[in-house]
Order: C-alpha cells, then structure tokens, then sequence
C-alpha cells in the first residue's frame, strides 16, 4: 500500500468526500502531490489532521496559523476547516483550552483562510499550466467565500478581500467552463460590494468587465455590453492591461450588428484589432486568448461568415458551438486557431496553447467525420503527446494523450498507436495502482485490438473487471444521486469543458443486458436523425461479474458526456430544457419496443398506489381510493416502455445537448406517464393555470412526436389521473421536503378545478388527506381578509395565547372554529379556507375544531399520525448569531416547546435567514424525531454532541455530474 493510499483510508474512515476532493484539487495521488505533508518539517503533526480524533491538533493548528504566524498550505487549512464541521463540540473545547473562544468567527475565519489559500493555489494552478486543476480548486474556493461571506462574521477588510476574490475567480472560472446565471449575478453583486468597501484595484474594474460579458452570453441583453465599455470610459486606468477583455465586448457588438459590411460592425471590429495589437498579455493563458481572439475577429471581418455573438466565449464557447453546430466553415475557422496557436507551442512551449488546441482537435475528432481532414487526426496525436511531455505530473492530461492516440487508431487502424496507448496506460497502472481510468483505457485497447484480429470484443475482460472493483472499492466514487436505485459509481476524465464522466452500475445481468441494448438502439436512432447536436446518449463498454452476495453482482460501463442534472438547474433553467427532454422522450419511447399481447400496465402501478395510500390513509379507506383510481384508469392508452422520466435521470451537458442516464428498466407504462414524472417528481412548473396550459402543450408535444392523437377532454383526463398518482408519491415520500409536498398539494388543488368531475373527486379526497383536514358540510369561499394576516393570527391563537383571550385549547392542541372565528372576527369558513389552502401545511381541522400542528408554547402533545419512514437525514436552520450557543448547548426549543428540523438543506438555510445570517446544522439521528406535517420533524431537544455543520454552498459554481 502505497503512502497515499494510507492517507485515503484514514480520510475515508470519518470524511470520505474531503479525500476525493483532495485528490481532485491535486492534493493527494502522486508523490508531487503530497510533497506538501511528505517534505514538511512538521510532518507527523499533520498525519494527526487524518484521523477522526485529530481535533486537538488541529486546533493546536490553528493557533500556530493564527498567533505564531505559521504559514500553512491549503490542504491544512481544509482539514482543520472539516474538523470545525464534523466536530464542532470538540473542536469548541479544544479552542477554549488554548484560550481561542467565540467557535463562530473561528469558523468563519478559517473557512475564508481556506478560500484564500486555494484562491492563491489556483492563480498559481494556471500559472503553472494546470488548468483543469485551477478549475477545480477555484470552485471549491467559490464555496468557502461564500459560506464566509454570508456568515456576517468577516471583518470589513477580509470581506472586501472576499468579495473581491469571489467574483475575479467566477470571471476566470468562466472562461473555461459554464457557471450558473445565479453564480455570475452574485459575483456581480459581490464585486460591488468589493468595491464599495475600498477594493478599486484595476484587476477588479477588469474582472468586472468580464462577468458583464458573461452575463450577456447567458441572457443576451446587449445592454450588458454597453455597460462594459461605459465601465472602461469611467475608469481610464484600466484601459490598458483590459484590452482582451474589451475585445470581447466590442467582437460580440460586431456581431450583434449583423453580417452585412455596416459601420457598427467595421467600426467595433477596426476598435477590436487595433486593441489587440497593443495589448501585452500578463501570462501564457492571456497570450494563447489573444491569438484566438485575433483569428476570430479576422474571421468576423468577413462579411459571408457569421458567427452567434453568445457563443464567442473562448474557449467555452467555440466548444460549445461545435458541439451543436458543427459545419465545414466553423471547422475552417478552428484549423485557423489552431495555426495561430502553433507559433506558441513550437517556440514557446506554450501549455495554454497546447490546451487549447487539444480541446478544439478533440472535439473535431469527435465531430462528424465528414468534416476532418487527415491533418486534424495527427495533430490531436501530436499536440496531446507534446501537452503530456510539458505537463508530466498531471495524470489527466497523460490519460489524455493515450485516449487521443487510441482514438486515432480506431480510425486509422494504426496498430503503432494503439501500441502506444496501451503503454501509456499501462505506465499510469504503475504510478498510480488505485485510479480506474487507466483501467478503462486498457480494457479500450484490448477490445480494439481483439476487433481487429477477427475475435469477438470481451465484455467480461479482467481489465474491465479490475477497473470496475476499483471504482466500487472507493467510496470517492459513489454517487447516490445517479442512477435511481442502484449503487452508482462516477469517474471523470475531468478533461475540462466537455469532459465525460465513467459510470459503473451495479445491477442484475438481466437489467444491464437490457440497459445496454437500449443505450445502443438509441444512439444509433439519434445518429440517423442528425440529433446528435441535440441530444448525448451514453456509450455501452462492458457488463462485467463482480464478487457480491446478493444477484446485483453485474457492473454495467458507460461513458457519457458530463453535466448538470436537470433536478439541480434552477426553475428558469429547467423550463427551459423540458421541450427538448420531451422530444427524446418520444424518441426513446420509439424506440424501445412494444409490450407483449395482452400486458397490463396497471398491475405494476397498483403495487405502488396501494404502498402510498396506506401511508397516507387507513387501509380501507386506501383500498378504497386505489379502487377509484382503478376504476378511472386510463385502460384505453398504449403502452410504452418506462423510462423513469423524473429530472434526475436527465443530464444538460456544457453545450446545453440533452443526455439521457438510466435506460434499465423493462416494464411498460401508458403514453404520457413519463412526462408527468418528469415535470411533477421535481414541480418543475408551477400548479397554476398557466402551467396548467404549459403541461398541456408539453403532452400534446410529446404525442405529436409520437404520432398519437389525443382529444382534449381525454388528454386531459390522462394528464389529471397521472398528475394525481405523482402527487399521492410526492405527499408520502420520506425525502420530499416541504417545498414538494407543497407541490402535491397545490396539484391536486389545479387538478380538481381543471379536469372532469370524477378526476375532480379524487383530487379533492388527496387534498384533504394531504392536508389532514376531514370535511364539514361548510360553503367554501375565499377568505376575504389578508391570506398572510389571518394565518398568523390563526397560529398566534393556537400554539400561544388562546387560553388567555378564551379560546380554550385541549391537550391535543385542539380548539373550536367557531371560538376561534368569533376571537378574529371573521366567519369560520374563512378559517377553512385558509386551512384548506394547499400553501399552509400548519393546521389540522376535525369534526368542527382545529389546531396547529407545530410551534407551540402552550402545553400540548401532537399525534401527527404520519406514516413516513425516517428520512437520510434532518437538518436544523438557525442564526450565525446563536452559533456558539448551539454548540455549548445544543439546539433546544427556546420559546417553543419543540425544535423544528427538515430533511432538506435549502429549507434549513430559508428557516436560518428568517432569524439572521443563516446557518445550517446536520443532526445525527436517534429515533426521537417525531414529524408533525410535511418535511418537518420536532424533537425535544438536540444535544450538541448530535450536530456537524455543513456547507450549504458546496455547489456553488455548478457541479458536473
């Protein structure tokens, strides 16, 4: 075992996900790598940082950084910062013994420590050449500026300094891969905050510029531009050293302005190449961005060419234009590039250009075959070999070189490449024994080579094999949100913008043959229909038979194209994308097969609907309503393949093509069902009329796709009967948080005023089941008071003060409508109303008396009557401002006679900003948890030993799945 793996093992016993970071950031994997533990005098104080029970050295630590002025590298600053995380009870007394008190500004002091030094490592990553680690270690800095900046707790000059940073890394960040429109809003916002407090540093005033630009090739307000350059004739001093940022602005004006020969465009283009002419390039990255901005902006000269001005992000957006729009002009355009490239890389052993060209020559290669030219295919050899002799101790970059060489030989049938990738990745075997890719690349060459000797490709070869226990043996490769149920394992190629990722699934023999079949059908339809700009299918390589003790011992391969999943977009991204993933949808539904004579689509779904409603119901009344639904079953509907639609199993990769994971499932559902998953699963679209109007039209999209013609009043049956099935799931899932339960609510609500009266009927029953209201024969109407208003008066009554206005509340919590309607003045159907309201998940009303479910003072007990399991896990929000408190004492209920938690981190942070700066704390579960509505959970008291904090802004410049 090598020493590296020792550090792993112990990292992975107590904090598993710092060591695949480490690892990711360059941190750990080689020898270069940990130089900075191996080679420190201090070496055997740092082992202790390892261990779960380090928590006194690393406040000893800190204390050395903090008043001995020890400089420290990042990755201590990041096992010091885990330790405050995990250990928060620990960590607390052990600042305490060395006269270190007040745990919150500690936090919030070493979590911007540990920001600054990545940031640093970062600038120094691109210096040396290292750009996808510069990426990465600017990502994870992202996350730890924020967390720091939102904690109120910084001084005013490490806030300037973190602000400041923040945005200049989301400008830098930006031009390689895609960064949410959130993300460079709020670098925006934070770069003037920045400046505000004193931070008018040229670089800033610059990096400025570049998030205008960005934020126009995310929304195209040309305004944005106009904005950048009214920013340089504000700000004179920075004319000189911004001129590439400059150019961009005045290329996309040009563009903008049309293909013609019209002033604005000569004018902004003569403007472009005068600027880049005088520019001098502060480093080799600038150097290489400015000899691709040149031959773009003397390829937008000529008038026959026009290039989409959102597109001209470089490189991320050249890649992604290729990507979706590949063509013999852009092709001509990009050998041009490269040419201009060539000068830095010959005589100047530029790595940025070598980067560059490698990244443009892959995805030609991997483009249409039509379009390249034998020169492209031993440049890619040449340019990937010359990139790893200059940057020998990257490991993705060697992998890179031996990938480029198998793929040319594929389709060169050189047997001398293949050769030399198979000893490039043998080489990778032996310096690093515990990395799959190597692996993958082996098993690739040996399936080639197997090709071409006239044997037949090995799906069970040991390579595969050995590559697939490495992947499941590490838990840094886990990835719970892939793959539905399975255990999912994840390896990225982290190649840069346009990365893939390997996923290794394991399953039964029979899903992974049947998974693998559909992946192949599919890519090969899309091929067919010139969709492959559209949409990604993942590449089948191999099923292999892995030691198990249960019939799951069959690992499927695939690669596929990295990106976001479309559950994590935001809902403007994710509205966005739904037209597209309908369109694969039906090609997939096409494609996957008919059902055999006489197969019923409502068995397997009864199974499901009689497991959810005797969580929700008593079981007559469940088998009653799974009777109903049985009865207004959509019988009379083919059936299709299902493809487990929801947005999870849907992938938006960086040049915005549609990538479907998750093929393996073999039953058959009615027409439509996958739709409604994909949009309700996530409440993608709002439960109004006007998303009433967007599903209709999906689903009529879909059908038309389909060739399937639907009458309005039966589209419209089919949707509500499929919308109500979602919901009853939503309402009694044990990992669906407040905001989703609300979503089932409010659905049911939509359909029972959009849809007939028998669909009407049953929406109402879940509504109220949901609700947990039971019926009186009251009139409903709209309250006329103030919704808000009435519903905090209501809950002030009830968990407080009712007993002493003389609302007598019994010790169930219950009081009477109408003493209650009589208190507040209105009639008691406008407190039904409320109650009803698919928005208030807070009172429960019964036989003509109600209560609140949770948040009393008063000295009541509630019987939730909620059937849920316990979920993966329960978090708490609170205030920056209570921090040490919390930790001293626990979380306990204060004015309240119990602690509220959720299972949802976003739900935590937006219960923490009602009360300050928020804070969000993990609570290691004890089986005291009781829920009382929908996603919250109240217990007694919180010990403080059962909390770790967490950082909710992990994510934050956007994570490629």
């Amino acid at each position: 075992m090598t020493p590296n793996d020792e550090y792993l093992n112990a990292l992975n016993a107590w904090a598993p996900n710092l060591g695949e970071v480490l690892s990711t950031l360059g941190y750990l994997g080689s020898p270069s790598s940990t130089a900075w533990l191996t080679s420190s005098p201090m070496h055997l104080d740092l082992l202790l940082l390892f261990n779960a029970d380090g928590h006194a050295a690393a406040s000893e630590m800190w204390r050395k950084i903090l008043k001995d002025k020890e400089i420290a590298p990042s990755p201590v600053f990041m096992l010091i910062l885990e330790h405050m995380r995990r250990n928060p009870v620990d960590m607390n007394n052990s600042l305490r013994s060395i006269r270190i008190d007040f745990f919150s500004k500690s936090l919030a002091n070493i979590a911007y420590r540990t920001a600054d030094a990545l940031y640093e490592d970062a600038k120094g990553s691109f210096a040396g050449h290292e750009i996808d680690v510069a990426i990465a270690r600017y990502r994870v800095a992202l996350s730890e500026f924020r967390f720091s900046i939102e904690s109120q707790e910084l001084g005013e000059a490490a806030r300037r300094i973190a602000t400041g940073k923040y945005a200049t890394a989301v400008a830098m960040i930006g031009r390689w891969v895609q960064v949410s429109p959130a993300t460079v809003s709020r670098a925006l916002s934070y770069s003037k905050e920045s400046m505000t407090l004193g931070n008018l540093k040229p670089e800033t005033l610059t990096y400025r510029l570049e998030l205008l630009v960005q934020q126009f090739d995310q929304t195209g307000d040309e305004n944005l531009l106009q904005d950048a350059l009214k920013l340089l004739s504000e700000n004179l001093n920075i004319v000189e050293g911004s001129e590439l940022a400059e150019v961009e602005a005045r290329l996309r004006l040009a563009l903008l302005s049309g293909s013609g020969i019209g002033t604005v465009r000569l004018q902004q283009l003569k403007i472009a190449k005068r600027k880049l002419a005088y520019s001098r390039p502060r480093g080799s990255v600038d150097e290489a961005r400015c000899r691709v901005l040149s031959t773009i902006v003397e390829a937008a000269k000529q008038t026959q060419l026009s290039l989409p001005a959102r597109s001209m992000a470089i490189p991320r957006g050249l890649l992604a234009l290729m990507a979706t729009q590949p063509s013999p002009k852009l092709w001509g355009i990009i050998r041009c590039v490269i040419n201009n490239l060539e000068y830095l890389l010959t005589d100047r052993g530029s790595v940025p250009a070598a980067v560059l060209s490698a990244q443009f020559l892959r995805q030609m290669v991997d483009g249409p075959s039509d379009l390249l030219k034998p020169n492209d295919l031993s440049r890619y050899v040449n340019v990937t070999r010359s990139l790893s002799e200059m940057a020998r101790s990257n490991r993705h970059v060697q992998w890179e070189a031996g990938a480029a060489a198998l793929s040319v030989a594929k389709r060169t049938n050189d047997l001398n490449l293949a050769h030399s990738a198979q000893d490039i990745f043998s080489e990778l075997c032996n310096q690093h024994p515990t990395w799959p890719l190597p692996r993958i690349g082996i098993a690739r060459v040996k399936d080639y080579l197997d090709g071409l000797s006239g044997g037949e490709t090995s799906y069970t070869s040991g390579s595969w094999r050995e590559a697939a226990i490495l992947a499941l043996n590490s838990p840094i490769y886990a990835r719970s949100n892939l793959g539905g149920r399975n255990e999912v394992f994840a390896v990225a190629d982290a190649r840069g913008f346009l990365s893939e990722t390997f996923v290794f699934k394991r399953t039964t023999k029979d899903k992974a043959d049947h998974e693998a079949a559909m992946l192949t059908s599919l890519r090969k339809v899309i091929a067919s229909r010139g969709d492959t700009s559209l949409f990604e299918v993942p590449r089948s390589l191999a099923i292999v038979e892995v030691p198990s003790e249960d019939e799951r011992r069959w690992v499927h391969v695939s690669q596929r194209a990295a990106g976001r999943l479309v559950s994590e977009l935001s809902a403007e991204e994710a509205l966005a994308v739904l037209e597209p993933i309908t369109d694969l949808l039906a090609i997939y539904h096409n494609v996957a097969g008919r059902p055999p004579e006489g197969k019923s689509a409502w068995r397997p779904l009864k199974d499901y609907l009689k497991m959810w409603s005797r969580s929700l119901f008593e079981q007559e009344q469940a088998d009653r309503f799974v009777d109903s639904l049985r009865t207004l079953f959509p019988a009379e509907l083919p059936l299709v393949r299902k493809r487990d639609g929801h947005a999870s199993n849907w992938i938006v990769d960086p040049a915005g093509r549609i990538v479907a994971i998750d093929l393996e499932s073999s039953e058959f559902i009615p027409i439509g069902y996958d739709v409604v998953q994909l949009i309700e699963d996530n409440a993608l679209i709002q439960a109004n009329l006007d998303g009433w109007r967007m599903r209709i039209a999906l689903m009529k999209r879909y059908l038309g796709r389909m060739g399937h013609a639907l009458s309005e009043s039966d589209l419209t049956v089919a949707y509500g009967w499929f919308a109500i099935t979602r919901a009853l799931r939503l309402g009694t899932e044990k990992e669906a948080g407040k905001h989703l339960r609300r979503h089932a609510r409010e659905l049911c609500g939509l359909i029972s005023e959009c849809c007939t009266d028998l669909i009407q009927n049953l929406a109402r029953e879940l509504l109220q089941a949901l609700s947990r209201i039971e019926h009186n024969e009251v009139t409903e109407s709209a309250p006329s008071h103030d919704h808000r208003r009435l519903s905090k008066a209501m809950s002030y009554q009830l968990r407080h003060y009712g007993p002493s206005n003389g609302i007598p509340v019994d010790d169930t919590g219950f009081a009477s409508m109408e003493d209650l309607a009589r208190l507040l003045e209105v009639d008691s159907s406008h407190l039904l109303a409320i109650a009803e309201h698919p928005g208030e998940p807070r009172f429960e009303v019964r036989d003509g008396r109600i209560r609140a479910l949770y948040g009393h003072t008063l000295e009541v007990v509630i019987d939730a009557g909620i059937k849920l399991g316990a979920p993966t896990a329960l978090y708490h929000g609170s205030s920056w401002s209570v921090l040490d408190r919390i930790v001293r004492d626990g979380v306990i209920p204060m004015a309240r006679r119990m602690v509220h938690l959720t299972n949802v981190a976003e739900e935590a942070i937006a219960v923490g900003e009602r009360k300050g700066a928020p804070v969000v704390l993990a609570i290691e579960q004890s089986n005291d948890e009781t829920p009382v509505a929908e996603g919250i959970w109240v217990s007694a008291h919180v010990l403080p030993n059962r909390l770790s904090i967490i950082n909710p802004f992990i994510e934050e410049a956007g994570a490629s799945r």
